[in-house]
């Protein structure tokens, strides 16, 4: 294990390649199938329209009938759901609803707003060409297509899809088991007395929070001293039950900072130095065959770790086939910025709408990694890139939205 600092991109690629996906399949109805990934491809077996219907609500005509007069008998009416088991006939149209089948000899559909009744018969006021109006067979999905393929997240746009060919379960992956626990003699359980050397513990809610909405299974392991015999008992457990294991603190260089140690003595460590602000201390390795996300103590540190590091090895072990790319937009910065180059530094701030519609960011005056109302009061983090010391007034900065 290297001691060098590794940029964001160096720590992303490495963690990805230690995150395995896990390849445990189970059947799911598709009312419980939301943000899971698709274990198989789905293959279409029913036609999509199962047959040629009518896209609008009008008449079905056959379009050489209108060359000799506009005026057309009624020879019945056909609603979605009916069959069109009786063929059109010379001369005659039948009043057809959208969705309904087209009736053998009509080739055109007559949107009701060009016609007009006139007791049991229709007057076309505009001649359709053949085709119009009329939804082919098959047009939109045809049986054996690929309709979704293995390793996407389902969202609510794919289960409708599924739904629309009869299919009322699903295969995907297993969810993810995923560990949580904070680590410091100086944490109190919320809700438990809090000694006058302790804190209220924060971190186990908020990386919960953020990991719940990629759709895990959570184990929480609560609060843990900064005990080497407690920890070294509990990672063993955690590497025995869960798929990932997130540690908050004892992942620094203090005396009383064992995680990164214990996980090296159990198993490896991959890094632990990242050159983001706040984070710099994130501690990857593995416990046979558990990975371990090791986020710093500090409340700042590890939410946004948590959100740059930990929920893109999430999304692969998951078994998600498309990268996890985190989402920027562009704004100006509305006041000057001065500081030491060298890491990231992802900044909380406020972005807004000008007057012409731009977006302007405000970084807030402090950006200690343990001021947690910085993260309640912002709703992005600004980027500052490693090579850049100063940004005036106006300048263009990537910012990365919270709750958009």
């Amino acid at each position: 294990m290297s001691s060098k600092w590794l940029s964001l991109e160096e720590a992303l690629t490495k963690a990805l390649d230690a995150a395995k996906a896990i390849n445990d399949v189970e059947q799911v109805s598709i009312f419980d199938a939301n943000n899971r990934i698709l274990a198989q491809d789905v293959t279409a077996h029913v036609d999509v329209p199962p047959w040629d219907n009518s896209a609008m609500d009008g008449y079905a005509v056959n379009a050489e009938d209108l060359k000799h007069s506009g005026k057309l008998e009624v020879q019945g009416v056909i609603t979605a759901g009916m069959s069109a088991d009786e063929p059109l006939e010379k001369g005659k149209a039948f009043k057809i609803m959208t969705g309904a089948p087209v009736p053998a000899n009509a080739n055109a559909v007559v949107m009701v707003e060009n016609t007009e009744s006139h007791d049991g018969a229709v007057l076309i006021n505009k001649i359709p060409s053949a085709q119009e109006n009329i939804r082919k067979k098959a047009n939109d999905i045809a049986s054996g297509d690929t309709l979704i393929s293995k390793g996407t997240r389902l969202h609510a746009e794919h289960l409708m899809l599924l739904s629309s060919q009869g299919n009322s379960k699903v295969a995907v992956f297993r969810k993810l088991r995923v560990g949580v626990v904070a680590t410091g003699s100086e944490l109190a359980a919320p809700g438990e007395p809090c000694k006058s050397t302790q804190i209220f513990e924060s971190n186990r809610v908020g990386v919960s929070s953020i990991l719940s909405n990629e759709n895990v299974e959570l184990v929480d392991f609560g609060i843990v001293e900064d005990d080497e015999a407690s920890l070294r008992k509990l990672f063993i457990e955690a590497s025995e039950r869960v798929d990932v294991m997130v540690s908050s603190g004892g992942v620094s260089v203090g005396d009383a900072d064992y995680v990164k140690d214990i996980i090296a003595e159990l198993g490896t460590i991959e890094f632990w130095k990242v050159a983001v602000k706040p984070g710099k201390p994130f501690a990857l390795g593995k416990i046979n065959n558990t990975l371990f996300c090791g986020l710093p103590g500090n409340p700042v540190s590890s939410f946004v770790t948590a959100k740059l590091l930990v929920v893109p090895v999430i999304k692969k072990m998951q078994g998600q086939v498309q990268p996890h790319e985190q989402f920027f937009v562009n704004a100006s910065i509305t006041t000057p910025l001065k500081r030491r180059a060298g890491r990231r530094d992802f900044q909380r701030a406020t972005m807004v709408r000008n007057n012409q519609g731009e977006w302007e960011v405000t970084p807030f005056k402090s950006q200690s990694s343990g001021v947690m109302t910085s993260i309640t009061s912002a709703n992005c983090l600004m980027v500052v890139h490693e090579d850049i010391s100063e940004l005036k007034v106006g300048d263009t900065v990537p910012v990365i939205p919270l709750h958009f």
